[in-house]
């Protein structure tokens, strides 16, 4: 007995840590069990069990009791009824205006003054569907006496198709999706894009999609289109697995892939028990799909017919077409790499799946170890999923995270307003992950209704929001508000164009099932009745129906050009992401910005069409006063001031006139803006 006690003792000193308490004290004692408001512990000592309230502790120790020891964090709040009807929204909105102006009182900083209908509803248009409003979207607003209104229309926007585009843009942004990957012969990025952009117009819940992904398996055209995930990594496990860590739990372990995390406490040793959760994925490929491939490729080479550059080229695009899969449901196993040099294993050991931080998976993970990764991440009670989507909603609202940089949480991370944090996270559970919900408490805020904040401030992570920071439109939200001059409704059917996004499924429900022997037949019958014909599957369509073509198919939504646009584009001069890194868009100013609104892009495509629905508006007015109303109005989504009517109605006569005056109105600072 005596040595059993002093083996208990012995272990629960090593498994000690030390708390500290708010009122100066702290303890040396075992965790041994924690949900949300209490811990159970055993003091060092003697072994004498507590249970103390989580709150009497200092902030860091609350932190390492959630991220190891809490088993039942967020799971028990109960969901609200969706969408939230207007008293329980109200309650939401007012607690998180009154804890920012708690913040900002004990800080004794002031808040900016509340912005005027014509600011709100351009921000609001900007912030939720990626565009400014057309003139009549913001004189019905105006004109509209619902007190309600603003609420009205937030939910308007977050359930048209413009949110969908604009949302589009920012996952793709944040998961890299790309047309062409790793030299692929088709455009597999369409796939992922449609994916995604089903799942948001079916409002599939943010935790769902993410759940889809990391889980996924199946064939890429056949039902298997989440596995687009890990196409866009092929041949790179490790990358991908930082990428998924970083991206959802908001944790950098890169550096941990080579050897022990310099800067935080993983060891390389964590980082590839992490990485067994996705083995198995291989190089995405199917086993029976690369057999007739290689059949195919020999026919070809035996055959020795002049068209067999041809028939090369169409190999690969069905290859690309047929073969990419997964095939498992994930091995949960991972074998240490040849260069592993840390003390606590060998290189070649096979090692088990094992999560870093609690609540660790309890199932097996061997056979389903992908779909266990999947419901971790994704679990409510995963101490950093939920921070970390209700910190990235937060900032792309206003501009700011609580945590910042969102995607860089360690230990010791700290939101600059912990409270607020916590709240948000308790909202977005109760709201199980709807995002469209989540944004709608956010965006009928007083903070939202606030100026922007345009002096300096130290730092984002030391941000208070006395208003939202003052931020120029990223390249997509400048594309689409151009083009919506144009074409005022952007998001119509009409407007729709899928550049390059050619939809392979034809070719691989034709090939799927055949041989190499009968793909090099079918390739063969089909070069003799279409001589000069390269076009593979055009030929394969020939007999469907074609899409009809639309006028100024360049001028379409940003979420329909290639992906990502080409190095020239005004989207990528204006910041637009090149889809390699993770959220790698910015908003540097450079010449080239400056050149397209000058004389670039804007003269040719925007100003020079005569027929542009803003400058067809403009026209019809019949007074000078009314026509500069109208420009404003258009462009800048407010009237003139007396005096900036009075200096442009000179103009308006002049030849061009109409031109000259959008083209000043398009140049200034307040257009590109989001005030």
């Amino acid at each position: 007995m005596k040595y059993l006690f002093l083996l208990l003792f012995s272990c629960s000193y090593v498994l000690a840590s030390t708390l500290y308490f708010k009122d100066g004290n702290k303890i040396e004692a075992q965790i041994l069990e924690a949900n949300e408001t209490h811990v159970t512990i055993a003091r060092s000592k003697d072994l004498q069990q507590f249970r103390l309230k989580i709150d009497s502790l200092t902030i860091d120790s609350q932190k390492r009791i959630e991220l190891y020891h809490s088993e039942d964090r967020y799971s028990s709040i109960p969901s609200a009824k969706l969408p939230l009807d207007e008293k329980v929204l109200k309650s939401y909105v007012s607690y998180i205006d009154e804890l920012i102006d708690t913040n900002l009182r004990s800080k004794r900083l002031q808040k900016t003054k509340e912005i005027d209908d014509y600011t709100y509803a351009r921000r609001l248009y900007l912030t939720t569907i990626g565009r400014i409003p057309t003139q009549k979207e913001l004189l019905e607003f105006i004109d509209d006496r619902d007190s309600n209104k603003k609420d009205k229309l937030i939910q308007k926007l977050l359930n048209s198709s413009g949110y969908v585009n604009h949302q589009l843009n920012w996952w793709t942004d944040m998961l890299r999706v790309k047309d062409r990957v790793n030299g692929t012969n088709i455009n597999v990025g369409a796939v992922y894009r449609k994916w995604l952009r089903d799942s948001l117009y079916s409002k599939k819940p943010y935790d769902q999609i993410v759940r889809e992904l990391v889980g996924s398996s199946g064939k890429l055209l056949d039902g298997g289109e989440a596995i687009s995930y890990y196409l866009r990594d092929r041949g790179m496990q490790e990358d991908n697995l930082s990428h998924t860590i970083r991206i959802f739990l908001g944790t950098r372990l890169e550096c941990a892939m080579c050897h022990n995390h310099p800067f935080d406490k993983w060891t390389q040793k964590q980082f590839y028990e992490m990485t067994a959760f996705t083995s198995g994925i291989g190089n995405v490929r199917l086993r029976d799909q690369g057999r007739a491939i290689g059949e195919l490729s020999r026919a070809i080479n035996a055959d020795g017919d002049e068209r067999a550059g041809l028939f090369n080229n169409w190999r690969n695009q069905v290859r690309d077409s047929i073969q990419f899969g997964i095939e498992n449901n994930g091995t949960g196993t991972i074998k240490l790499p040849r260069d592993f040099a840390e003390d606590d294993g060998n290189p070649g050991d096979t090692i088990m799946a094992k999560a870093m931080f609690t609540p660790k998976p309890t199932e097996t993970t061997q056979g389903e170890s992908r779909k266990v990764f999947a419901d971790w991440i994704t679990s409510k009670d995963n101490p950093r999923f939920t921070t970390m989507i209700a910190n990235r909603i937060w900032k792309r609202i206003f501009g700011a995270g609580l945590i910042e940089p969102i995607d860089t949480m360690m230990d010791d991370t700290i939101a600059n307003n912990q409270k607020l944090m916590k709240y948000l996270e308790r909202l977005m559970v109760s709201v199980n992950y709807n995002l469209r919900e989540y944004e709608r408490i956010l965006l009928n805020t007083r903070l939202f209704q606030r100026e922007s904040k345009k002096q300096d401030y130290k730092t984002l992570e030391g941000y208070n929001f006395e208003g939202p920071i003052l931020r120029r439109m990223t390249g997509e939200q400048l594309w689409d508000s151009l083009v919506t001059l144009v074409y005022n409704d952007i998001d119509e059917d009409p407007r729709i164009h899928l550049h390059n996004q050619q939809d392979y499924s034809s070719m691989y429900n034709k090939y799927k099932d055949m041989t190499g022997e009968e793909i090099y037949a079918d390739f063969k019958k089909l070069a003799d009745e279409n001589p000069g014909n390269r076009n593979l599957l055009g030929i394969i369509y020939s007999g469907s129906k074609k899409a009809k073509p639309i006028k100024d198919r360049n001028l379409v939504r940003s979420s329909y050009l290639q992906y990502p646009a080409p190095g020239g584009h005004l989207i990528r001069q204006f910041g637009g992401s090149d889809k390699e890194q993770i959220d790698n868009s910015n908003s540097e100013p450079n010449t080239t910005q400056v050149l397209n609104l000058l004389n670039g892009f804007v003269e040719t495509n925007i100003l020079n069409k005569k027929d542009a629905d803003f400058i067809k508006l403009m026209q019809e007015e019949k007074s000078k006063t009314n026509q500069v109303e109208n420009v404003f109005l258009s462009i800048l989504s407010r009237k003139p001031k007396s005096n900036e009517s009075t200096l442009l109605k000179q103009y308006v006569d002049e030849k061009d006139g109409f031109k000259h005056v959008s083209w000043i109105l398009l140049n200034t600072h307040e257009f590109i803006f989001i005030k």
